[in-house]
């Protein structure tokens, strides 16, 4: 009789155990929002980077080819932006796995783990989404195809989804005390 009356003691200390030990492994809300920050800043700034090149190769490229008055400027046109948007859109993909791996590695506190899941789950729609939005642009013929295929595809809309994530977070951190800038209001590529 002593054995059973002490068994769900024993199971309630070591489930408190188990419960303290992982709430330990979480970082404060301080030292998550600053990580947070920092990794975000990162992904921003090259994100950034990777975008204004994208762009600047294409006008240059295109600049070249209407200058140079040889063959059909339109056609080529638009395989360089396509071959260069299938590029672009494997470029960042590979960069939001590197973020969606950092944000992975937080141990944001309680009151904070379901709005940094979403943030993270809304990020890898986006990103799953990135193989059948190339694949879409890669069949495009002309340069209205090519920004159909963006626009109607699973990356635009998961995009919507992830600034609303975005948001909910920032706004969970600001009610932990601590602002953060995760860019949320940035215009949607």
């Amino acid at each position: 009789m002593t054995i059973r009356t002490r068994t769900p003691v024993i199971v309630f200390v070591l489930l408190s155990l188990f419960a303290t030990s992982c709430s330990l492994d979480s970082q404060s809300s301080a030292e998550y929002a600053a990580a947070l920050g920092e990794s975000t800043d990162d992904y921003i700034q090259e994100s950034q980077n990777v975008s204004g090149a994208f762009h600047s190769t294409v006008e240059d490229k295109i600049k070249v080819l209407a200058e140079s008055g040889e063959g059909d400027v339109v056609a080529l046109a638009t395989d360089v932006t396509r071959r260069e948007t299938v590029q672009y859109l494997a470029v960042l993909e590979d960069e939001m796995t590197r973020y969606v791996e950092v944000l992975r590695s937080m141990s944001p506190p309680g009151s904070l783990v379901d709005a940094h899941d979403a943030y993270v789950e809304a990020i890898d729609a986006v990103r799953y989404s990135m193989p059948a939005t190339r694949a879409r642009v890669g069949e495009a013929t002309d340069l209205t195809g090519i920004q159909t295929a963006i626009t109607g595809s699973g990356f635009s809309d998961g995009q919507l989804r992830l600034r609303a994530a975005c948001s909910s977070l920032e706004a969970a951190v600001r009610q932990e005390g601590h602002g953060v800038d995760l860019g949320c209001t940035r215009p949607l590529r």
